[in-house]
């Protein structure tokens, strides 16, 4: 037997291997230290260096600021009418990640806003993002529907709409905000920082899936609500002013108009209103012009209204007296280089006589006789060429030369009111300062500044630039305007029974560098009752058509204004021997507006707000075409006015009439109307429809044209 013996013998180890198993070991150790290292490092930052940083963002994942808005303030008349004020509104927002039934969701709210709904799908699929707008300030009959709409991405915010009670009455004054509550015009955008207040916040928790809770140990700052603005507006003579605006407007043919009223022992502006304007609830429908106020953005050459300053500074400076004769040549005065032309043409009279007759002959000798300093000097008391002072934004100053810019012709045409550049306010102020026996007041609208329970912070008072003119010139001055109305240039604006001073104006316009024949300035300045001033008031018509003159278009506007004043005020009252009957034929009867080419909602508003009620309830569509009683008739005060319509689908509703009458409109009215009842139209001329006249075409169209002038 044999035996085999297999010996291994173990490998000794070198020292190259020892020395690579030493060298592994370490470089493992080495890097699981330079780990615990980088790890030690990091926490140093995350809890210490950085520790601020990431518990902001610990808190933010967990904790939500949620604003609280604030209130805005209100707006009042002098009254305490409310005029302006917030309701809460629902607005609607979408989460697109979170949103559910993206399809569903967009069509149901696309048809209960009437939107398109491509628009609100983009707006749902949007990427990216977790918060879009949908629509904001949605009215509460559509709101009440899309609060039915459940899906946990539709975010829903309650916030803020201001809300203006009296429609388009006085928009311009008070002014608008826009989607987010801030004042963009007016009385809104002058004291928006008062109005708008400071808004506050909330912080809640967050739950891991985004819910929201409240904390007690989370902090509350809490809104501060805006302050409310007491104006120095009367909403009632406001309302009366634009009626009678609009009327004088629409049957002049003018493009535009202005009023201004004022208390002339106080400078209160009681009301101020242009025509165009706007409603305050459908910003987006309103143009630059029905935006602007024009009292105090405007400027124009004023014509023979301006003959009062003239007249006060060479009375003052006794360079003339009332019963001094004068000489009007006949109407024609030709200085060779330029021609002076009355339309009331006068030979030698008073220069009382002359100012009832309105001579510019004789009031650009006046002014041309006058050192140029003192002229100026006259000019620049009564407040032209600079700002008053006003409340609201948009002031501007006007022009007016200084002496050392005078050429020989300058004086004579200012005596009458060309070569300067005044804003109706300055006009109309320089009024009340001879209403106010020779003393010009600060023009304002901001009455007071008041908390929301009615506490006062600031109450603006009366305040006196200076005395122009002596009180004995004043009442001289007042003597003479009466003059004018009751046998001069500006009896259309007489009433009887209420005593009445001012003077009519007339003036070309200036048109690409050469005075215009066509396009004139209508205006009518005074105050009411002269014996003891309540209310200084300005009407300015804008090219009136046909018929331009100051005296037979802007005055009958200033005597309607102050007969339906007097039927409400207890301040103007009517002395007549007939005073029961005259004012009970003033307070009962009203005359009726012309409706046609309004929308239902408002033809209703408008009707209401001057005294008559409506058939319409606002809701309908079409345009009106026609109403009983007819436009111009009078009728008593709550009267209800049929107004009937033609709606979309051109059926004429309660009425055969398929061709509207539009004599009377002016020419841009009457075409809407036209085209809204499918007919064609052509114009001959412009202005106000004088004729029109429907025939067929060769398609068998029927064509109606109209003929204004």
């Amino acid at each position: 037997m044999s035996y085999e013996y297999e010996h291994t013998i173990e490998e000794e180890e070198t020292p190259d291997l020892r020395k690579k198993k030493f060298w592994k070991f370490w470089l493992v150790m080495l890097t699981i230290s330079i780990g615990f290292l980088a790890i030690i490092v990091r926490l140093v930052f995350v809890q210490i260096v950085d520790a601020d940083v990431y518990r902001a963002k610990a808190k933010e994942q967990h904790e939500r600021r949620v604003n609280l808005s604030a209130d805005r303030g209100k707006i009042l008349d002098r009254n305490s009418n409310l005029l302006a004020s917030s309701v809460q509104s629902l607005s609607i927002a979408v989460d697109p990640e979170v949103l559910e039934n993206k399809t569903e969701v967009a069509r149901q709210i696309a048809d209960i806003l009437d939107l398109p709904y491509s628009e609100v799908s983009k707006k749902v699929n949007k990427k990216e993002t977790s918060f879009v707008w949908i629509a904001r300030g949605i009215p509460p009959h559509q709101a009440i529907k899309l609060e039915a709409i459940e899906d946990r991405g539709l975010i829903k915010i309650y916030e803020p709409r201001r809300n203006y009670l009296f429609g388009s009455v006085g928009s311009q004054i008070i002014g608008c905000t826009d989607i987010d509550n801030q004042g963009i015009t007016g009385v809104e955008l002058g004291l928006d920082s008062l109005l708008s207040g400071r808004s506050g916040y909330m912080m809640m928790f967050r739950d891991g899936i985004r819910n929201l809770h409240s904390r007690a140990d989370l902090p509350v700052v809490p809104a501060q609500h805006g302050l409310s603005v007491r104006m120095t507006i009367d909403i009632e003579l406001q309302r009366i002013v634009e009626y009678e605006l609009m009327v004088g407007v629409e049957s002049t043919g003018s493009e535009t108009g202005t009023v201004i009223a004022m208390d002339p022992k106080t400078g209160e502006i009681l009301a101020m209103a242009s025509i165009p304007t706007y409603h305050p609830m459908k910003r987006n429908e309103a143009t630059t012009g029905s935006l602007r106020i024009r009292s105090i953005t405007d400027v124009y050459e004023p014509g023979s209204t301006f003959k009062l300053i003239t007249a006060a500074a060479a009375l003052e400076e006794k360079e003339i007296q009332t019963e001094d004769t004068v000489d009007g040549m006949g109407g024609l005065a030709d200085y060779g280089e330029y021609v002076i032309r009355d339309s009331h043409p006068i030979g030698k009279v008073t220069f009382r006589e002359s100012f009832e007759e309105s001579s510019n002959v004789v009031f650009s000798t006046v002014a041309h006789e006058m050192k140029s300093n003192i002229f100026y000097k006259y000019i620049r008391d009564f407040g032209f060429g600079l700002k008053l002072g006003f409340d609201l934004p948009g002031e501007v100053s006007g022009m007016i030369k200084k002496p050392k810019e005078f050429d020989p012709s300058t004086k004579r045409f200012m005596g009458f009111g060309y070569e300067v550049a005044v804003t109706p306010l300055q006009l109309v102020n320089s009024y009340a300062a001879i209403a106010n026996e020779g003393n010009l007041m600060k023009p304002y609208i901001v009455k007071s500044i008041e908390t929301a329970d009615g506490s006062i912070i600031r109450v603006y008072e009366p305040e006196k630039i200076r005395q122009v003119i002596s009180e004995e010139v004043a009442d001289t001055l007042t003597s003479m305007l009466l003059g004018v109305v009751d046998i001069g240039t500006g009896k259309s604006a007489r009433i009887d029974g209420i005593p009445i001073a001012g003077k009519t104006g007339t003036s070309q316009q200036l048109t690409k560098g050469v005075y215009s024949k066509s396009n004139y300035n209508a205006s009518f300045a005074g105050f009411f009752p002269a014996d003891d001033p309540k209310i200084a008031m300005i009407v300015i018509l804008d090219r009136p058509q046909g018929d331009y003159y100051g005296g037979s278009t802007a005055a009958p506007i200033f005597r309607n204004i102050a007969l339906r004043w007097a039927a409400v005020s207890s301040d103007v009252i009517v002395k007549n021997d007939e005073e029961d009957d005259d004012e009970k034929k003033i307070k009962d009867t009203l005359e009726v507006p012309n409706l046609t080419g309004f929308s239902p909602i408002d033809a209703k508003e408008f009707l209401e707000s001057v005294g008559f009620k409506s058939n319409l309830s606002g809701d309908e569509e079409g345009l009106v075409i026609d109403q009983e009683p007819d436009a111009g008739t009078k009728s008593l005060e709550g009267t209800v006015i049929k107004a009937i319509l033609k709606d979309q689908s051109g059926l004429a509703q309660n009425t055969n009439k398929d061709r509207p009458d539009v004599i009377g409109l002016t020419a841009r009215r009457a075409v809407t109307i036209l085209h809204d009842a499918g007919l064609k139209v052509k114009i001959d001329g412009s202005g106000i429809v004088k004729k029109q006249k429907y025939a067929k075409n060769s398609k068998g169209e029927i064509v109606c044209t109209i003929t204004c002038r």
